[in-house]
């Protein structure tokens, strides 16, 4: 069994690897050379919870070479190697406009148990910063500019008199490479200081999905480690839990993430519930060009949704915990693909019912009223007619699918028979759109 995962594993990595390749190469020498002077960054409607998000650009995920995580591609173009004072400058550009970038983009209600705050009669300023690849990694990341911005940072919440919470991002690997360097160091003690919540790669608990489907190259052992390693360190662990794989039904990928977040919630580790779109350059949105793949019908994220929180919640009886819900719609970069619009391809669907659905979702994120969630999808799922039409075909695509090898198999096909054609049709797609703005999907 593990040779045959093996074999998948190979095959998805090589066409990921060479659609990646294919990207670089649209891009100009003088594009790829160019480092920002700026992060990425998403507001606090957009990222992981409400709060702002900065991601450093430059050196790529390390992943990224490997052909590892299929359906990511949020590294953009291949930088050459920056240097430590590129990624300072970015890390700079943050503190420097902290008041406009940060405070300013404080959104919504944030969870925090308040005997932790040092300023309690405070909010805290909630924020993620991090590599698109791994907090840890000194490629990425140097440790020496890491210590510099944590102090800052630390400092900033000194001048301002409020906790801040810090989300950082990581690869399993990484953690228990500096497995001792994080259990005992001058910035472990400055990240609990800050509150820090790494999340981790996970993906799923599942073999099948996070190792052949999103070959995440990834043993369930090593994150297990890092978890033991973040806890012992005193920074709380987190993990990203993807739904909407390859191949998956939409059954499946409900079932996929329910069964990781039980996982998880046995090791307390708080997940973040991740949707899958359709990013440019990956073998998801070649297939969804050839019609060969469909995204998660928007109903299903809702149910998966509410059935998350039941198992948090241990049916209504407990608080959930920590728990985040990344906006599903929104990027840099924007997807190709989006679960909530454009989805001409469900039959009997109107934009009406996707706009609800997203409109529920939202209101979540932004007030974690689990009560209000629970009354608002019970009501769309009685008084909205597409709904027993979504009933009707998910039960149509269980009753008829094949094996998940068969699919797998076919679907890799697929991509290898249609890499050229794809291929040429995205990079003209990406001439035709450079520099246009991409707002199709904000309502």
């Amino acid at each position: 069994m593990y040779s045959d995962y093996l074999k998948y594993s190979r095959y998805i990595g090589k066409i990921t690897h060479e659609l990646r390749q294919a990207y670089y190469k649209t891009g100009t020498e003088e594009e790829k050379r160019e480092i920002p002077l700026e992060p990425s960054q998403l507001n606090a409607k957009q990222g992981l919870g409400n709060f702002p998000a900065f991601y450093l650009q430059g050196q790529h995920c390390e992943k990224s070479d490997c052909g590892s995580c299929t359906n990511c591609f949020y590294s953009e173009f291949h930088y050459d190697s920056p240097t430590a004072k590129q990624i300072q400058a970015q890390c700079d550009y943050v503190i420097n406009n902290f008041e406009r970038l940060v405070l300013a983009e404080q959104y919504g209600t944030n969870e925090f148990d308040e005997s932790e705050l040092k300023f309690p009669n405070a909010k805290p300023i909630f924020m993620t910063f991090s590599p698109t690849g791994s907090f840890f990694s000194s490629k990425e990341f140097p440790e020496e500019v890491r210590l510099d911005f944590l102090k800052k940072l630390e400092r900033k919440s000194e001048e301002l008199k409020r906790d801040i919470v810090l989300h950082i991002e990581a690869h399993s690997l990484d953690v228990i490479k500096h497995k001792d360097y994080i259990r005992s160091s001058e910035e472990t003690e400055i990240l609990r200081r800050l509150h820090a919540k790494c999340i981790l790669g996970f993906e799923s608990s599942n073999e099948w999905s996070r190792n052949v489907l999103y070959n995440k190259h990834l043993p369930l052992n090593c994150f297990d480690e890092a978890v033991e390693v973040l806890q012992e360190a005193g920074i709380e662990p987190g993990a990203f839990v993807f739904s909407g794989f390859i191949t998956h039904t939409d059954t499946e990928a409900k079932e996929d993430m329910l069964s990781s977040i039980r996982y998880l919630k046995r090791r307390d580790v708080f997940p973040v519930l991740m949707f899958a779109n359709s990013q440019a350059w990956t073998l998801p949105d070649l297939l969804r060009w050839k019609g060969k793949h469909t995204l998660q019908e928007p109903f299903t994220v809702l149910d998966t949704v509410y059935d998350a929180l039941d198992i948090l919640t241990n049916g209504g009886k407990e608080f959930p915990g920590y728990y985040l819900i990344p906006e599903p719609v929104e990027g840099p970069p924007y997807p190709e693909g989006n679960i909530f619009y454009d989805r001409a391809d469900i039959p009997d669907f109107s934009k009406t019912s996707s706009i609800q659905a997203h409109q529920i979702l939202k209101n979540l994120r932004a007030n974690r009223n689990i009560a209000r969630f629970v009354t608002d999808w019970q009501r769309l799922r009685r008084e909205n007619p597409d709904y027993a039409k979504y009933i009707e075909r998910i039960k149509q695509k269980e009753a008829n699918k094949t094996s998940k090898e068969e699919r797998l198999t076919m679907a890799l096909k697929y991509g290898v028979d249609n890499m050229p054609d794809y291929i040429a049709y995205r990079t003209q797609r990406d001439l035709d759109e450079k520099g246009a703005e991409e707002d199709r999907y904000k309502i």
